[in-house]
């Protein structure tokens, strides 16, 4: 029997780096592994950097999904500059800090590692709440933690004033996730298909999808 274990949200702490690089890891290795010859122990490396480099730039939100004292699930929440302004998308430049001196990882794979980086990124507009990624501790997989963080958020976008919608995107292949989001109100707004894309990450088709109020 599938348990459902209780859980709280919060604001990631330093703490909970190691952890959450590991959540990062095990969710996406597949992708961003894909053509850079980086094993788990580098990429995990890379991805605890680039944690910090987000909250040195301030980067939206890291959101921890905790059972006790365990990191279980991590999502990460980017808005609309407050200044107005739109926050542009990153570029490898921004992301030099990832990869300039880092010895054990190799300039090649590190930069291989910026450019997808780079191009999975997403400017969010006005009103927009977008969901940068989602990942659910393996173990607890399939036990209703994705969803209860979905609702969180999407608690939490009733609650900021000027948000309107919140958004994500999800890979053609990955069915299952795109079935829990229909399940929780998103509508496939824009289905986008990039020979470029696929040979970066193996997915030609991505799916831009929103939900409103």
């Amino acid at each position: 029997m599938i348990t459902h274990p209780v859980i709280h949200m919060e604001r990631m702490k330093e703490e909970h780096r190691a952890s959450v690089s590991q959540l990062l890891l095990q969710g996406f290795c597949n992708k961003i592994q894909f053509g850079t010859g980086l094993n788990n122990a580098q990429l995990q490396l890379l991805l605890e950097r680039l944690l910090v480099l987000d909250e040195q730039r301030g980067e939206g939100q890291r959101i921890v999904a905790m059972q006790e004292e365990s990191v279980i699930g991590s999502l990460s929440l980017q808005f609309r500059a407050h200044s107005g302004i739109p926050r542009p998308s990153t570029t490898v430049m921004d992301l030099l800090p990832l990869w300039k001196g880092i010895q054990g990882v190799g300039w090649g794979k590190t930069l291989g590692f910026a450019v997808r980086l780079a191009c999975l990124s997403h400017r969010p507009a006005r009103g927009e709440m977008y969901i940068a990624d989602v990942s659910v501790h393996e173990r607890f997989r399939g036990s209703g933690v994705g969803k209860t963080m979905l609702e969180w958020v999407l608690r939490e976008a009733v609650t900021r004033p000027g948000i309107r919608y919140a958004s994500l995107y999800v890979s053609g292949s990955n069915v299952g996730a795109k079935r829990l989001y229909e399940r929780m109100g998103f509508r496939t707004l824009e289905v986008q298909r990039s020979t470029f894309m696929g040979w970066l990450f193996g997915e030609q088709e991505w799916n831009y999808m929103i939900h409103e109020g």
